[in-house]
């Protein structure tokens, strides 16, 4: 086997990477800066009661018209099934099914992910939600919900406030018919804001009022009420809302290595070296409320500009660098400028032992959208420390400038045999390796070689009987 890996090295595809499965069920990667907190990937046959509460209530929520039964959630060939049919039930004419972690699982800040096939027609409200452990409402998180008469349009929301003074920030995203095949809705829940990813594209962020508590998670369709409307004479009974899988992630901070990664800290560029023209600004950033700035010297020569910091790192260790970057139309990239990212290998007395870079923004580059950029090294014999640093180059003496933000550097897989990133080396990382390994996925070239190949195998194979 040789599978050849594809470098990324474009906005488009340059965010961070999850090596998603092919086939239903089958054993991903943790995306880097991440941890793996939960997860049912629902494989057995019977809903898992440590992990999950199926309800059995007619609740008394919108004018909704369902009753929900622990017999309407099944699971089967590694799938969980929520039917809704109208089948009468305690006072109810529809019958639906309702699962949640309450009492079982909650977590603060982190990323929610759900890969399912929704169901649809009017009347039909599946959600993928999250309510506080603690039991007070508002807030709420909703990842995903969608009207079963418009198949295609997804809303992601979360509400703030005191009951009845509710408070929301609402976004929605067009995209194919979501009952025709499976797709992944998440949520990036961060201190500051929540980013809402549908098949692995950002769709909307919020960053107002975002919930400081612990969240369990919900997933349920309801039949009728007050927004989806009731059904008609289009609706079509059963409906199936079907989930592959559901995983939870923390954030891993031991990642993060630099100091004032977004701008914030004033003066706005603590903690980062500059030289030529650096600076920040509002009105340009990823989050928060500034982002930083480069554009030319204007010295009538080939000239840059930057924005720098260094960590510490020792040979063999694999860093990665991230960062979001802005060409902003009324101070556009023009002419030959253009902008690099780079990760700059330097030795005890700061020399530059070697270099890797990634072009991010020049004239051709998207306005207006925040493109993000990842690039990922080995330290090189004689490393002491690596340094971060952001590069506008001006050729001539054309204008424009580049906006720079939330950025990350720090090193990963300190310990590369703990493949599914709990803490232990154990059967569950060479499992999860082997898997990956068979099919050919990115997350399984171990020595970076650009291919998947036996050595790869036998690099893990050491690593793990070394046990890290």
């Amino acid at each position: 086997m040789r599978t050849h890996v594809t470098k990324l090295t474009n906005a488009l595809l340059a965010a961070p990477i999850l090596c998603m499965a092919a086939i239903a069920g089958a054993q991903t990667c943790p995306p880097d800066g991440w941890i793996p907190t939960w997860s049912d990937e629902f494989s057995g046959t019977t809903l898992d009661g440590s992990k999950w509460r199926a309800e059995n209530a007619a609740l008394v929520k919108n004018n909704e018209l369902q009753y929900y039964h622990p017999s309407h959630v099944t699971l089967a060939n590694g799938m969980m099934t929520i039917k809704s049919t109208d089948t009468p039930m305690g006072g109810r004419p529809y019958t639906s099914g309702l699962i949640e972690t309450k009492g079982r699982f909650a977590q603060k800040f982190g990323r929610i992910e759900m890969r399912a096939k929704l169901p649809k027609t009017k009347g039909i409200w599946p959600a993928f939600w999250t309510l506080p452990a603690a039991g007070q409402w508002p807030p709420e998180i909703d990842i995903m919900e969608l009207l079963g008469h418009q198949p295609y349009k997804m809303y992601m929301t979360h509400h703030w406030g005191n009951w009845p003074n509710v408070q929301s920030e609402h976004d929605f995203f067009l995209g194919p018919d979501f009952s025709a095949d499976f797709h992944t809705f998440r949520a990036d829940w961060h201190p500051d804001r929540i980013e809402y990813y549908v098949d692995e594209v950002m769709r909307a962020k919020h960053e107002s009022n975002i919930p400081q508590e612990p969240f369990y998670i919900i997933i349920n369709t309801a039949v009728g009420g007050d927004w989806p409307g009731n059904p008609d004479g289009t609706t079509v009974f059963p409906q199936f809302f079907v989930v592959d899988y559901v995983r939870v992630y923390s954030y891993d901070p031991q990642r993060q290595k630099l100091t004032n990664p977004g701008f914030e800290t004033m003066p706005s560029l603590t903690g980062w070296g500059k030289y030529g023209n650096a600076f920040t600004q509002s009105g340009q950033q990823y989050t928060g409320s500034q982002a930083g700035k480069l554009y030319g010297q204007f010295n009538g020569s080939f000239n840059s500009s930057g924005i720098y910091q260094d960590i510490t790192v020792s040979p063999g260790q694999r860093v990665r660098g991230t960062s979001y970057w802005y060409n902003w139309s009324s101070d556009s990239m023009r002419a030959d400028n253009y902008c690099e990212m780079r990760i700059e290998w330097r030795n005890a007395v700061n020399t530059v032992i070697s270099t890797e870079s990634v072009r991010t923004l020049d004239a051709a580059s998207p306005q207006n959208t925040h493109l993000p950029f990842e690039l990922r090294a080995d330290a090189p014999a004689g490393t002491a420390k690596a340094r971060l640093l952001f590069v506008f180059f001006q050729p001539q003496m054309a204008s424009g400038a580049a906006f720079i933000d939330t950025c990350e550097f720090g090193i990963i897989d300190e310990c590369p045999a703990d493949f599914d990133r709990t803490g232990f080396v154990d059967t569950d990382d060479f499992d999860g390796f082997i898997e990956v390994f068979e099919a050919g996925y990115e997350c399984a070239d171990f020595d970076r070689s650009g291919f998947v190949d036996t050595d790869d195998f036998d690099a893990f194979v050491r690593a793990f009987e070394l046990g890290c």
